[in-house]
């Protein structure tokens, strides 16, 4: 069973890359075999099994086959751990109706609103296997147009440090593409003052909140696996910026942690002028956090524990409104 799954990447990867690059991806998965047991265990579990490795997957050992998975420079080990986790996690918390629709049926709406000719929604999905920053993805799409990314897995709370059982982590924020320019107008034209990144975030806060969840890690900057040197300060406003803006706190290893919900600054705080803008801007946010928390809780295998409902609180004063 695993050399199938193999075998069936390394064929599909032979029309992708270049001979170097091909040779390189089967010495990288072949690490899969050193760890026989552990993905043995991985393929046995039903979310796998009935889902993610399905034919359209053809990379079931990403978390191996890349130079990197979540962090740079993470063990082999640490990498199966966390892939065990995040699926044993997807296994034990959510229902066949979620596993269908985010592993084969092209993602799960967690939110979406029409304006005029204009339609925008939010999905999460399976991670794209071309890349290993996040088993699950939340993508803001606007006219079919994708405006935001926001990647995650499920982790075990020690890898970043923490003393928690699960927590989730975010290895990938990235904008759009050039290719979006009148998408992102219309965006603009319905959510003025608004940001598609803080609409992943919202929903991400959404999703977290329906399971009980308090807190969130966002990966450093220099610990992304695609971090440049040279390209210092993209990474740095495109992570380490963004996840302060959140009142993220950063943590000894690997990232910053986000407490939810995430913090504001008061609207008494800032100029009345500013004041409505801000509101409307925070209007967006719960609706779309409510929205994805009411459809995570609707996808548990089952009932959630009590939840608060999404009101931000109060944050530092460079925290954005």
């Amino acid at each position: 069973m695993i050399l199938a799954h193999l075998t069936k990447h390394w064929r599909a990867r032979r029309r992708q890359y270049k001979l170097s690059s091909w040779l390189l991806c089967i010495a990288r998965s072949l690490r899969v075999l050193a760890h026989y047991r552990a993905h043995r265990a991985l393929c046995r579990l039903d979310v796998v099994r009935r889902y993610v490795a399905l034919p359209s997957n053809d990379d079931l050992f990403h978390h191996l086959s890349h130079r990197d998975y979540l962090v740079k420079g993470l063990a082999a080990r640490d990498r199966i751990a966390c892939v065990l986790a995040h699926y044993r996690f997807e296994e034990a918390t959510f229902n066949s109706a979620y596993k269908h629709a985010v592993y084969l049926a092209g993602g799960l709406v967690l939110w979406q609103r029409g304006a005029g000719e204009h339609d925008f929604r939010i999905m999460l999905a399976m991670g794209s296997r071309m890349n290993a920053e996040g088993d699950l993805i939340i993508t803001f799409f606007a006219d079919g147009k994708c405006l935001h990314r926001l990647s995650f897995s499920w982790i075990e709370g020690r890898v970043a440090g923490l003393p928690r059982a699960v927590v989730p982590f975010l290895a990938r924020n990235q904008g759009r593409w050039t290719d979006s320019d009148d998408a992102f107008a219309a965006f603009e034209a319905a959510f003025p003052h608004n940001s598609p990144s803080f609409f992943c975030f919202a929903a991400m806060q959404g999703i977290a909140l329906a399971l009980g969840m308090t807190q969130v890690v966002g990966i450093k900057s220099a610990a992304h696996v695609a971090y440049d040197p040279a390209s210092v300060k993209h990474f740095a406003n495109a992570y380490d910026g963004f996840w302060k803006l959140l009142g993220g706190v950063e943590t000894a290893r690997h990232g910053y942690l986000i407490a939810l919900p995430f913090y504001l600054k008061p609207l008494t705080e800032m100029a009345a002028k500013h004041r409505k803008r801000a509101a409307k801007r925070r209007a967006h946010w719960r609706e779309i956090g409510d929205a994805a928390r009411l459809r995570i809780e609707g996808s548990l295998r089952a009932a959630p524990a009590p939840q608060q409902q999404f009101v931000p609180a109060c944050a530092p004063a460079e925290a954005r409104g």
